[in-house]
């Protein structure tokens, strides 16, 4: 927590600098130092935003000397038609100082944090919708969780497992989705990602995103040059996956199968029972499980509902010569006529 003491100087340097910026001999250097010292505390920039304020009103007021109002409100990097003296400035942060410190213990018990993160999160086999505050929205899917912080530069979601589909509002803020090593950045468009324990998938529905490796960008909100050799753009039913922040794949899909969990149905095409088994125990606490690898590569097509682990397995008998045994929360998968294990 931040003492009354600190803020009292952190207010008189703010003062100080409002007076230096008014003042017709402020050249770049000044700027450039003025903003230095705003840029490396957001507590700095609130004290600055509160001498500020409480100036325009004091220097409109009758505290001011005749005819000193003028035109400067709401930013510092406004250009100033009229500039009072220095010394009245002085006598004027003061009393804007005193005033603000009645207010201290009330209102600045703690410098203003970064945005606090909004945490949103499913339990296994749910999934939840979300709408955001510029009016995106998020679709999580079974077991995953998220944070959203919206600062003023920049709209951003911390993917901390799971999988989410996102439908962005255009905004002049990027949105940026960062999970695993990659950032995916977008300005108005739907797509979906996916953290899985190895990598991160990005799936393009609609519009246009830009993947990069999370290092390249530094967290910095505006590209690069370096950045933009780093990004792979995608187009629509793009699916781009990263593992150790390289791409591992990219590859076309049939974007209505791939958002098919939206509607509690998951669809496979042509993969290996192993992979089946994988995505259908991300759906439910009974896990299926196949030790026989012959029998793990076999491979199958069709749509199962997500989270029936039962109803799955006894459709395999009708493509596979398999056995199905229960065990607690497993239910293995063996060959037929096997020896039991």
């Amino acid at each position: 927590a931040m003492t009354k003491q600190d803020t009292a100087s952190r207010l008189k340097i703010a003062a100080y600098w409002y007076a230096e910026l008014r003042e017709p001999d402020a050249d770049h250097r000044t700027w450039d130092k003025f903003r230095a010292w705003e840029g490396s505390d957001p507590a700095n920039r609130a004290a600055f935003q509160q001498v500020e304020a409480s100036l325009s009103l004091l220097e409109g007021s009758s505290l001011a000397a005749p005819g000193a109002a003028n035109e400067y409100s709401s930013s510092a990097t406004q250009s100033f038609s009229r500039k009072p003296a220095r010394a009245r400035l002085y006598w004027l942060t003061g009393i804007a100082a005193v005033l603000m410190l009645a207010l201290v213990s009330v209102v600045i018990l703690s410098p203003p944090a970064a945005p606090a993160g909004q945490v949103y999160a499913t339990a296994i086999g749910d999934t939840r919708d979300v709408t955001l505050e510029d009016g995106s929205r998020v679709t999580l899917n079974t077991d995953t969780e998220l944070a959203v912080t919206y600062s003023r530069t920049e709209r951003r979601i911390q993917l901390a497992h799971g999988q989410a589909l996102f439908s962005v509002m255009k905004g002049t803020r990027p949105f940026i989705v960062a999970a695993g090593g990659s950032e995916t950045r977008a300005l108005g468009t739907r797509f979906e990602v996916y953290r899985g324990p190895d990598d991160v998938s990005v799936t393009l529905v609609e519009g246009s995103v830009s993947v990069l490796p999370e290092t390249a960008g530094q967290g910095s909100v505006a590209p690069d040059v370096d950045e933009e050799k780093a990004a792979t753009v995608l187009v629509p039913g793009d699916r781009l996956v990263m593992r150790g922040g390289a791409i591992a794949s990219l590859t076309q899909v049939d974007t209505s199968e791939a958002l098919a969990w939206q509607s509690g149905i998951l669809q496979f095409r042509d993969v290996t029972l192993g992979e089946a088994i994988a995505e259908l125990n991300r759906y439910s606490e009974t896990k299926l499980r196949v030790d026989d690898p012959a029998l793990a590569a076999e491979r199958l097509s069709g749509a199962f509902p997500a989270g029936d682990q039962d109803t799955f397995a006894e459709t395999l008998k009708l493509f596979l010569p398999v056995e199905i045994r229960r065990r607690g929360n497993e239910i293995l998968v063996e060959p037929a006529g096997g020896a039991p294990r």
